[in-house]
């Protein structure tokens, strides 16, 4: 996952709303990448080849994890294909920047096999990709390392139309990293990507894209800042992140509820040299009584501890 110091998690205050939410949305799809790609191989080390004895679940080979593999490889390649899309809306003018042309070719296969799920109940319907063989949700393939002499190729294909044909996907070739699992791939109708080459290419983009906007930005923002009236002070602080909240609500009058003393906690991200913006006193008070479904208001109160990146906040 991208660092906390990384300018799309530590955003500037001063960028306009639409700049902060096009690197709070890349900055989601590359975590996202990376997260489902590691939910990937984390379910190919749980397989192992059959031996004497040994039941599919014992070697891995179980539905849960035939599940995983196809959906994370799915949910791998929709964010790959999302950071496509962002990626093409930041304002670079014209020429765009070498890395960037780079990545976008580099990234274009994401978005063709993406293409070809997107449209599977039009292909279902007009016959289309639906060649007797073909799995409906395609097939996942890897290497395995994990043996002193020689390397395993597993396949996942996902039913029910595999009767003949492209059912499977094999790549006989040395392991592109001994010792464990690598080499993922999909296979889709008439689509065929290395999920590998694909987050490589998002590992390799981010780095340089990141020392881009930064000067980019560092750039632009004092104008941006006048633009909409913001101190110069507040333009060398940063926007809180993300935010996990709970609250419990206990029985009160028939239909009713009310929120308990100490039964609310909030955990903010919040980036070193975050400004907690001042937030309006309005909002319901511990112990008062609240009709559902209305949406509750409230007021924070940061109390920052020894980690910056972290943050606390209460109801009250």
């Amino acid at each position: 996952m991208l660092p906390p110091e990384s300018i799309l998690r530590r955003v500037p205050v001063g960028i306009p709303l639409s700049m902060r939410r096009l690197m709070g949305a890349l900055a989601y799809a590359y975590d996202a990448a990376e997260l489902y790609y590691g939910r990937l191989c984390a379910s190919a080390l749980a397989h192992k080849l059959p031996a004497p004895g040994a039941t599919a679940p014992y070697l891995g080979w179980t539905p849960e994890n035939r599940l995983r593999l196809v959906v994370d490889a799915w949910a791998c390649i929709d964010h790959l294909a999302r950071m496509e899309k962002l990626v093409l809306r930041f304002p670079y003018g014209d020429p765009r920047p070498p890395e960037v042309i780079e990545f976008l070719d580099k990234i274009v296969p994401a978005r063709r096999i993406r293409n070809r799920i997107q449209h599977l109940d039009e292909d279902i319907f007009e016959g289309k990709n639906c060649n007797s063989g073909n799995p409906v949700l395609g097939a996942v393939s890897w290497t395995d390392g994990r043996f002193p002499l020689g390397h395993a190729q597993y396949s996942v294909s996902s039913g029910p139309t595999i009767d003949a044909g492209t059912a499977a996907s094999w790549q006989v070739t040395p392991p592109k990293i001994p010792n464990t699992v690598s080499d993922f791939r999909l296979l889709a109708a008439d689509q065929h990507v290395s999920i590998d080459d694909l987050v490589a290419a998002a590992r390799s983009f981010v780095p340089v894209f990141e020392r881009r906007l930064t000067s980019f930005v560092h750039g632009k923002i004092l104008a941006w800042a006048g633009a909409t009236g913001i101190s110069v002070w507040a333009t060398g602080k940063y926007w809180p992140c993300d935010m996990v909240g709970a609250i419990r609500f206990l029985p009160a009058e028939e239909g009713r509820f009310k929120v308990g003393q100490q039964e609310c906690a909030f955990h903010v991200e919040v980036p070193p040299g975050t400004m907690i913006p001042p937030l309006p006193n309005t909002g319901i008070a511990t112990g008062s009584v609240v009709n559902l479904p209305h949406i509750c208001k409230a007021v924070f109160f940061f109390r920052a501890y020894s980690n910056p990146w972290w943050s606390v906040c209460s109801l009250t």
